[in-house]
């Protein structure tokens, strides 16, 4: 799946690669010039991932890469990555980021191989490049994500060394206009469902460990700061316009779990995250899903996208109840030192 992450400079990206000759590697191996190579590497990541998924800031990577001039170099900072050319035309290509929570940690995405130039060993030597160049940065940690089921790219992971962390699904589910929530709701037991205050902090962020496991920040940059519920999030929160909002659920007195709603105004999608509690069933979540979805109805109608770790079944089980239905399901993958 096409993913975009933040970038580091293309200066770091030649540096990082000091002593690791491309052409010892192979003689079609070079830095990515985005000035020059943006629209046909565009192309390249369209072409390989379009059948798999590509998430807003994918899109939006291959918008600024057709249209590269000085406002795209300042946002993309270079747009790291190696390519592998090949009688003037680019066939392969693949980026490497270092992750901004986790130093010591570098992200290999959008492996991309053109399909009449696949089975020659493109995708293995560029990520042989991409493997030196985080170790001669002193990476404790590679991360990758693949999508499920694509044996070919396992493999060629697994080859290397790498092993896998966690699994994440990602669902859609209409826009709360034209598919209203569901409400007839019965909950297993009395059940309330209240805004959260800051008292509630220990207990959402809890429950967010427990929902964003820390094997899947390795591959996914985490920002932890939108789950410390504080005087941060709420100044931030109001600065935003209220955009954000965070429900808990209660049964005598007991914390189940919460929702995080977010209205994204610049963004195709708007987004959910359900964090059920360890012990909570399937009926809390559904009712929790209820009243968050609820936030939605004052904003344009658009898509809701969540996304959820496996295994915790009854989570699943809620997002399908309320008329989420699965994507695609990422495997995060390491290669550790």
């Amino acid at each position: 799946m096409l993913k975009s992450a933040p970038a580091s400079t293309m200066s770091e990206m030649v540096a990082g690669l000091s002593g690791v000759s491309l052409g010892a590697i192979d003689p079609h191996i070079r830095a990515i010039d985005a000035w020059h190579d943006g629209p046909a590497v565009a192309d390249l990541l369209e072409m390989c991932f379009n059948d798999e998924g590509i998430d807003e800031s994918g899109l939006r990577m291959i918008r600024m890469l057709r249209n590269y001039g000085p406002l795209e170099s300042l946002i993309m900072e270079g747009a790291p990555g190696l390519v592998w050319s090949e009688d003037g035309r680019l066939v392969g290509n693949v980026s490497i980021q270092r992750n901004p929570t986790r130093r010591n940690t570098w992200v290999i995405g959008n492996v991309a191989t053109h399909p009449d130039h696949r089975n020659r060993g493109v995708a293995s030597a560029l990520l042989d490049a991409t493997i030196r160049f985080a170790q001669a940065r002193g990476a404790r940690h590679i991360a990758l994500q693949v999508m499920e089921g694509n044996a070919p790219a396992l493999r060629l992971y697994q080859k290397y060394g790498f092993h896998e962390l966690g699994a994440v699904t990602y669902y859609r589910r209409p826009s709360v206009r034209s598919q209203p929530v569901w409400r007839d709701v019965s909950a297993a037991a009395p059940i309330t469902i209240r805004k959260a205050g800051w008292s509630d902090s220990a207990s959402v962020w809890r429950a967010t460990r427990f929902n964003i496991p820390d094997e899947l920040t390795y591959a996914e940059p985490f920002d932890e700061r939108m789950y410390h519920l504080g005087l941060r999030w709420s100044l931030s929160n109001f600065l935003s316009g209220g955009l954000e909002q965070w429900l808990v659920a209660e049964s005598g007195g007991r914390f189940l779990g919460a929702v995080r709603t977010r209205a994204n105004l610049d963004l195709h999608e708007h987004h959910v995250e359900l964090m059920l509690g360890v012990q909570a069933g399937e009926d809390f979540g559904i009712a929790l899903l209820e009243y968050g979805l609820k936030h939605f109805e004052i904003y344009t109608g658009k898509p809701l996208l969540a996304t959820q770790a496996r295994p915790h079944e009854p989570s699943h089980t809620a997002l399908q109840a309320m008329g989420f239905k699965p994507l695609r399901t990422l495997l995060h993958m390491s290669l550790d030192e």
